[in-house]
């Protein structure tokens, strides 16, 4: 496997599972309100030219730039265990059969766990946008029923108590009215997140939840892996199988437990994590995809 990734044919195939990631999880930007601030920037003449002068392809997606950078710098920790990948027979014999590229394979496995360091690990935490707090507060008022209600605001000394649930109701009626009638750049500024005065570091069950859901996502664009799943199978023993082996691989989870062939692990996290909400994290170095 090259040390380094130049900008040619070669390189952009390695990157191919790279690529179907990206184009599967990536939501589109038309259709996909994002819940962090996203700015689209038409590039500079300046831009345009030093991209052209970097040999970059038109087709490079912006996940495989990312990588790239990334992984000729030595920034990606599992880089250096590529023997050991190619030199473990169980993680080898479940790529064979499972008719996979083990190259392109490792390519993808490096940029997923770097994904993933780089949302739970080394992400920026994001407060809660203005909209999505009143948003929140009606939802809950609106779920309370015939509840018993105390509203509380505080703002220096000043402390008033609200415990009328009427008065509460009215709050939120007035609420949802406002966003209806409120002008476009006051809504833009009831959608502008700032930064958490810290970041939370997630614990490794979720990370190791989203590690196989991408995983498992890719699983999921290769005709020949969905060929050999049983009849209504989301995904076969062998996939299952194989992420386990790598979380174990990437030292994700120390846990032998993941060496186990057949076993039940994994489908208890992606269960326990399904609606899981987490933080509202976001990467900082990728954008982000929606799973």
């Amino acid at each position: 496997m090259t040390d380094k990734l130049e900008w040619n044919k070669d390189a952009m195939e390695l990157m191919e599972y790279i690529g179907l990631v990206e184009a599967i999880l990536l939501p589109d930007f038309d259709d996909y309100k994002y819940p962090f601030n996203v700015s689209f920037v038409e590039a500079t003449k300046e831009e345009i030219e030093k991209a052209n002068a970097s040999c970059v392809p038109l087709t490079a997606t912006l996940c495989m730039r990312i990588f790239k950078d990334r992984y000729d710098s030595n920034k990606i920790a599992p880089k250096s265990t590529y023997k050991e990948y190619i030199n473990n027979n169980a993680i080898q014999k479940f790529i064979q059969d499972l008719e996979l590229d083990a190259d392109k394979f490792w390519l993808l496995i490096l940029f997923t766990y770097d994904y993933c360091e780089n949302l739970f690990y080394n992400g920026v935490t994001m407060k809660l946008t203005p909209v999505e707090q009143l948003t929140g507060l009606c939802e809950a008022i609106n779920k309370s029923g015939d509840a018993p209600m105390t509203l509380t605001f505080k703002a220096g000394k000043q402390k008033i108590v609200v415990d009328s649930s009427l008065a509460i109701k009215a709050i939120a009626d007035m609420i949802t009215n406002y966003q209806k009638e409120v002008d476009e750049d006051y809504y833009k500024k009831l959608h502008k997140r700032e930064q958490a005065d810290e970041s939370i570091m997630l614990k490794e069950s979720p990370f190791i939840a989203f590690f196989a859901r991408i995983l498992l996502s890719f699983f999921n664009t290769q005709p020949q892996v969905r060929a050999k799943r049983k009849k209504g199978a989301n995904h076969s023993i062998k996939e299952t199988d194989l992420v386990c082996q790598l979380i174990y691989f990437t030292k994700i989870s120390q846990n032998k437990c993941w060496l186990v062939l057949e076993n039940e692990t994994l489908k208890a996290y992606l269960k326990q994590y399904r609606n899981y909400e987490y933080p509202n994290n976001v990467s900082s170095i990728y954008p982000e995809f929606s799973i």
